[in-house]
C-alpha cells in the first residue's frame, strides 16, 4: 500500500514549484525599481522570497511569478496587486506609494 502524502510532502512540492518563478519575477522588478532610486533586497527569512523596500513596504509574488502584491505586512491584506507583465508600470506604482521623489524614473547613466 502506498502511503497518502501528508502536508510535509505537499509543502516540499509547493516550495519546489513556486520558488523559481517567484525569484525570477522579483529579480526583474528589483532591477526596474533601481531606475526609481529604490534598492530593495530579496529576503528569504520567512520562507517565501520577497523584496523588502522599507519597514512599511514589502513586495512578493505568487507561486508562478505572474502577480505581484505589495503592502505594509508580508502576506497580509489589504495588499495592492498587479500582473508582472508590465514591470515599468508595477515599479511606478510601488514608487508612487513611497512618495513623489521616487515616482518618476531617472535616466540611466
Amino acid at each position: 500500500m502506498i502511503p497518502h502524502p501528508g502536508p510535509l510532502a505537499g509543502d516540499r512540492l509547493s516550495a519546489a514549484t513556486w520558488r523559481p518563478g517567484t525569484i525570477s519575477a522579483l529579480k526583474h522588478l528589483r532591477t526596474e525599481l533601481h531606475t526609481h532610486r529604490i534598492y530593495p533586497e530579496i529576503a528569504y527569512d520567512q520562507g517565501r522570497p520577497r523584496l523588502v523596500i522599507s519597514a512599511e513596504l514589502t513586495v512578493w509574488a505568487d507561486q508562478a511569478g505572474t502577480v505581484f502584491c505589495w503592502g505594509a505586512c508580508f502576506l497580509e491584506e489589504p495588499a495592492d496587486q498587479a500582473p508582472t507583465d508590465n514591470m515599468p508600470q508595477v515599479a511606478r506604482r510601488i514608487a508612487g506609494r513611497l512618495g513623489k521623489h521616487y515616482a518618476e524614473p531617472i535616466d540611466p547613466p
